[in-house]
């Protein structure tokens, strides 16, 4: 009779994956580099300042150049079937689109100032030959470049199954890490934050009002003051 051995798994399968979330930024990828590459670098960069709303990069634009946004804020934008969408705000020491710069001849997206912006625009054919000889650099640039597009999928899924209320408290704690205090200027206008959260005009300034009036925050035009972050924070994850 044929005897059947069953194997048990091995203990260090048995174990539970343990997921190391930590986020690559820009800044550490550049870093990476090596003295004389970061000299090249900056003897192929140019720094140009933009005022808020202005165009940074015009989506059909030819991708000659890796953007690093070195001070301010933007936000970036696609249109699919005639119908613009803001995917998200790009902050200091960040590169931006940097998903698409590898991928297409030309952007594929328009990016604008919200405030005043300084923006470092890298030969694109430098940074391709630190690709080719760096491999630590090769290396981070991918994991950074992933990075981005979890971040970036996990964002629209998030919102996408968040009702107005949990949306805008989502977007107004961005607003706390990103000045890093609890009182700040709104950088863009209401039909721009709707328009980002997906949402009408309308069902952001009701909901603005809404958490004025049970004292979540206190509004004044664009300047918003949280005042009951923990609040905030429950809303942001039950809404």
């Amino acid at each position: 009779m044929e005897k059947f051995i069953f194997l048990t798994m091995p203990d260090f399968i048995k174990k539970e994956t343990a997921f190391n979330l930590e986020f690559l930024d820009a800044k550490a990828c550049l870093n990476n580099l090596t003295e004389e590459e970061q000299n090249q670098l900056l003897a192929n960069k140019n720094d140009i300042e933009f005022e808020p709303g202005e165009i940074i990069i015009k989506r059909g634009i030819a991708v000659s150049h890796v953007l690093y946004l070195i001070d301010g804020l933007a936000k970036i934008e696609i249109v699919n079937d005639g119908k613009t969408t803001t995917l998200g705000l790009v902050q200091s020491h960040s590169f931006i689109g940097i998903i698409c710069c590898f991928a297409f001849e030309s952007f594929d997206f328009t990016a604008t100032a919200l405030e005043k912006t300084k923006v470092g625009f890298i030969d694109k054919a430098i940074f391709e030959k630190f690709i080719k000889t760096n491999g630590n650099f090769a290396l981070d640039l991918i994991r950074h470049m992933s990075g981005s597009s979890n971040g970036l999928y996990h964002r629209i899924t998030t919102l996408s199954q968040k009702n107005i209320d949990g949306a805008l408290s989502i977007i107004l704690l961005d607003f706390t890490q990103i000045y890093k205090s609890n009182s700040f200027t709104i950088p863009m206008l209401r039909k721009d934050l709707a328009n980002m959260l997906g949402y009408s005009k309308e069902s952001v300034i009701n909901t603005l009002s809404k958490f004025n009036k049970e004292k979540i925050i206190k509004v004044s035009d664009r300047k918003i003051e949280i005042l009951n972050i923990k609040k905030l924070k429950q809303i942001s994850k039950l809404g």
